[in-house]
């Protein structure tokens, strides 16, 4: 259980993301709709569908989310724990934390991602990327060893792939293709496909919000792909509604032999800072 949105997110289970367009944390430019929102929302997990191959029989956790205007760029911080129950009555647990930051022109990013297994292990991740001008890049990772990889022309960091995603939304895009590092696994790499349909306006959030009130929102499902060019099948797949102020809602996440249904709990605004 490794990708979750984590911006759009990663990204998120664990993460995320998406993501050219200079991300200034200001808005969607030419559709109208609002700026990114910080806020810290909470997230419901259970068990959505189950395949007929599969040993698991429930399902039940929590996923945190914070996202916040740091003025230089945007902070992200994931919790996610989810327990998980089997046929032959086997009770496991796994869990993971992400922090990160994003320089708000896209070009920089830091990620610190710890990882728990069901024995109470602890594995860590720690590293940063940047990009050149022209997209490419390299991200070092410091721990668990010190290594080095480059980044294809194009990757974009998961903040900013929000941000393409909604603005392509707003613009009516057919499916969006990018490159993704986020950090999140062995390189940290992903290839994304976001296919985009409008929400019907008179469809309620599950969580009544002031930040939702009124807000624009679209139905995205996402693949994930490793990076190697003759991928043909997604690793994960993901499903949510997405809002123009880069809220999410009514997340599904498919791991193949079963789904998480993952339902907004509880939705917070966080104060903008005084930069």
């Amino acid at each position: 259980m490794r990708r979750f949105w984590a911006g759009l997110l990663l990204a998120t289970p664990t993460t995320c993301g998406g993501w050219p367009a200079a991300a200034t944390g200001t808005g969607v430019s030419g559709s109208g709709a609002a700026a990114l929102v910080p806020h810290k929302a909470a997230y419901t997990l259970s068990l959505g569908e189950l395949r007929s191959s599969a040993a698991v029989i429930d399902a039940a956790g929590r996923l945190e989310f914070e996202w916040a205007d740091v003025c230089d760029g945007w902070a992200v911080n994931q919790r996610f724990r989810i327990a998980l129950l089997y046929e032959d009555g086997l009770s496991v647990s796994y869990g993971w934390r992400l922090s990160s930051w994003e320089s708000k022109d896209g070009r920089h990013y830091r990620f610190f991602i710890r990882r728990f297994d069901p024995g109470g292990a602890a594995e860590e991740v720690r590293g940063e990327a940047e990009l050149d001008p022209d997209g490419g890049g390299r991200a070092v990772f410091q721990t668990p060893e010190r290594r080095e990889i480059a980044l294809p022309a194009g990757t974009l960091f998961p903040t900013q792939h929000t941000r393409f995603v909604i603005e392509q939304a707003g613009e009516g895009a057919a499916p969006v293709w990018t490159q993704v590092f986020d950090g999140s696994d062995d390189n940290g790499l992903s290839a994304i496909s976001a296919a985009i349909a409008p929400q019907p306006a008179e469809e309620a959030p599950t969580l009544a919000s002031p930040l939702l009130a009124g807000a624009r929102s679209w139905h995205v499902d996402l693949a994930f792909y490793g990076p190697e060019p003759d991928a043909l099948a997604p690793e994960q797949e993901q499903s949510l509604r997405l809002f123009d102020n880069g809220i999410v809602d009514e997340m599904r996440l498919d791991y193949g032999e079963f789904v998480l249904d993952a339902d907004l709990a509880e939705l917070t605004p966080l104060p903008r800072p005084a930069c």
